[in-house]
């Protein structure tokens, strides 16, 4: 199968790339630097932007176009649509099937104790949610052939979203902020095992539901934290931030301001129901916690450099 991977430096894109060429797929990855994408040598690299359709459409030659791009959370609202315009394109010139990343922020809030299954309509009660649900009715609008998978809350390589800073605390020795409460039951999801499911889906083709749910493995934030902790060898202070002082932040910040839109989620999780992916993968890919934490720890400790962003 050749593959193409839009957004291949990012968290969920590394992990695509590796996940494509460990199955013994074709990889072309669309990236702004070569230089700076430390990709495997065997991937053929497109130079360009993903918003610049010429470009999406000289990458998307394969069978399958992965959306993994995921411009910063503070621009959502605006980079978003572009982006997913010139994907669409690109896969409409070339008749590629698109297999799409979701999240759970399409739902407000979710009675206790529900799983949400494939079936449950959209609710969004946050603008970045709103978002997220407009650009999943657009994809099955557009004429394409579309695959969503749907994820939770993910960790692991190459993550540099709200979980990297609790790994960032344990190699760096300082304290993690989280947006909402600790004691709240969360799904975490490994990034590597979310993309070995995406490649799955998409050598399903057209035998692959249309749309997925892949649930993670539940913990609360101050559990997963110890978890952290634990394998690091070292205490791992997180301080959740309460609402008053999301609010006061976001008058000044515009990472705490998209924090305070979705905060909803991390006060009433979303649980997703696996049932149909477990039935159509045959078992859903996970990796021991332990070994996924370790991994995600080493792959911190050998960037001392880097540094996230909010």
């Amino acid at each position: 199968m050749k593959v193409t991977v839009l957004g291949a430096t990012g968290g969920l894109g590394r992990n695509v790339v590796d996940a494509a060429l460990a199955r013994g797929h074709t990889v072309t990855a669309l990236v702004r630097d070569p230089a700076k994408a430390k990709l495997p040598p065997e991937v053929r690299i497109v130079r360009g932007d993903a918003t610049d359709l010429e470009r999406v459409r000289e990458a998307s030659v394969g069978d399958v176009v992965f959306f993994c791009v995921n411009p910063p959370f503070s621009d959502w609202m605006t980079a978003f649509p572009p982006l997913l315009e010139a994907a669409l394109g690109g896969a409409r010139a070339t008749g590629a099937r698109l297999v799409f990343p979701g999240n759970v922020w399409i739902y407000g809030k979710v009675e206790a104790g529900v799983r949400v299954d494939e079936a449950r309509p959209a609710t969004p009660s946050s603008q970045r949610g709103k978002l997220r649900a407009a650009m999943e009715a657009s994809l099955f609008e557009s004429g394409v052939d579309v695959r969503l998978v749907r994820l939770p809350e993910f960790y692991g390589p190459s993550v540099l979203t709200l979980t990297a800073h609790l790994f960032r605390a344990a190699v760096e020795g300082r304290r993690a902020l989280w947006p909402g409460p600790l004691d709240r039951e969360l799904e975490f999801v490994f990034m590597p095992d979310a993309a070995k499911a995406l490649v799955a889906v998409a050598e399903l083709g057209a035998a692959a539901p249309k749309r997925l749910h892949l649930p993670g493995s539940p913990s609360t934030v101050q559990g997963f934290a110890d978890a952290v902790a634990r394998a690091a060898g070292k205490r791992v202070r997180v301080l959740g931030v309460p609402s008053w002082a999301l609010s006061l932040a976001a008058v000044f910040d515009s990472s705490a301001r998209g924090a305070k839109d979705i905060r909803h989620l991390l006060t009433d999780p979303v649980m997703l129901d696996g049932a149909l992916a477990e039935r159509t993968l045959g078992s859903i890919p996970r990796t021991p916690l332990a070994e996924a934490i370790s991994q995600t720890l080493a792959w911190h400790h050998e960037r001392p450099e880097l540094r996230l962003q909010g």
